[in-house]
């Protein structure tokens, strides 16, 4: 009973912090840090998520911005990793959906130790290449998005499923895969993952599909290596448990499937994809970095948290095109932007001083399209408290 009602006065206290506000503002213009006509390892190795960073046990810091066959860069320090072209891991290009096991891109990490690396991973289903699933074989008509586990166990040199198929899945929609409906569904593009408390946190962006709305939804779990304990905001505790479609109704999920559905964190801020979270050390105030259009402008914003549900209002970083938001006449778009810190003493580089760097991808148009012609670059910023 005692524990009940703690956890029902933190789920209140949570849902009422206010939100304070840190300044985070541009200190110079985008440094290249990988160039794909200069370091790509294939055609396809350029960065399409977001920069994530962590040590291994022997000091070594790998740099993972990748695509679905996910590549590091590597090096002593933030400041100095390479491209090392060994692929670490990717999809296994499954025919069937409920097996969440098609192209997936690798993006989230989290090492407590340096050998052992526990990552989240965004599972593409790609029907327009299976007809009899897909008749307009349109991409964005077919494509069912969820949330799967990974284990590295030699530092992050290479990673596999945490467990055989479909018992890796995190995070799926209660709801059948229906083919050709006519948008993406599910749930996408995880954040980094975030220690606070007794617990590690991770946001994911849900697409509107049934009962689900959309925005931006905030997980969380007390154990890394158990996919399955994952439990997702319900706009007053953590109380969601994630079930996969083909557990309903045969006996372990007897409940409906809306109940298995997570609701938008501070729907009127968080208006696009949260694409990493940090920490200010200085503050303890956590910052989240976003692209979106917002008020009419289009760029890169931040927002803070004391507690990662309430949330300031949006600062515009930097206006700038971005992906799926350009001109014909830009010559570049951007997108994936993540806030890390090169003085971070932290194993996961989850922390930030009063100065840091956003990285983000620089995706370089060619007569108006989107190619594999795309850059890994990074902006130095400022990072003050009001």
């Amino acid at each position: 009973m005692l524990r009940r009602t703690a956890a029902f006065l933190l789920s209140l206290s949570m849902a009422a912090a206010p939100a304070h506000a840190l300044t985070i503002k541009r200190t110079g213009e985008p440094e290249t840090v990988t160039s794909w006509q200069r370091d790509a390892c294939a055609e396809s190795d350029a960065p399409d998520t977001p920069a994530r960073a962590f040590r291994d046990a022997s000091g070594t810091v790998h740099l993972i911005a990748s695509h679905s066959t996910a590549r590091a860069l590597t090096g002593p320090s933030l400041d100095a990793v390479r491209p090392n072209c060994a692929v670490i891991f990717q999809g296994h290009g499954q025919d069937d959906p409920r097996l969440h096991d098609d192209r997936s891109w690798i993006s989230s990490f989290y090492t407590p130790d340096g050998t052992t690396v526990f990552a989240l991973v965004s599972n593409e289903f790609h029907a327009q290449k299976r007809p009899a699933l897909c008749p307009s074989g349109q991409y964005m008509r077919c494509w069912r998005n969820s949330i799967t586990a990974a284990v590295s166990t030699d530092g992050g040199a290479s990673f596999r499923l945490s467990a055989a198929p479909p018992n890796h899945t995190v995070a799926t929609l209660p709801y059948p895969y229906g083919g050709d409906v006519g948008q993406r569904t599910g749930y996408f593009a995880p954040s980094n993952i975030v220690r606070n408390g007794d617990h590690w946190y991770a946001f994911l962006w849900a697409e509107r599909f049934g009962a689900q709305k959309r925005g931006a939804c905030l997980m969380r779990t007390d154990n890394l290596a158990d996919p399955h304990s994952w439990r997702g905001w319900d706009g007053k505790s953590f109380s969601v448990s994630f079930v996969r479609d083909d557990q309903i109704g045969d006996g372990r999920a007897k409940d409906a499937p809306e109940s298995h559905l997570c609701a938008p964190v501070a729907p009127d801020v968080l208006q696009g994809t949260v694409r990493s979270i940090v920490r200010h050390r200085a503050s303890g105030l956590f910052i989240a970095t976003l692209a979106m259009t917002r008020d009419g402008r289009t760029g890169i914003w931040t927002t803070t948290s004391p507690d990662l549900v309430s949330w300031s209002k949006p600062q515009l970083l930097w206006a700038a095109p971005l992906l799926f938001r350009y001109a014909c006449g830009d010559k570049a778009a951007f997108d994936y932007p993540a806030l890390l810190d090169p003085a971070s003493q932290s194993r996961n580089f989850d922390d930030v001083g009063k100065t840091a760097y956003v990285y983000m991808t620089r995706l370089n148009l060619d007569k108006c399209r989107i190619t594999w012609n795309r850059d890994l670059v990074r902006m130095p910023v400022e990072i003050g408290e009001d």
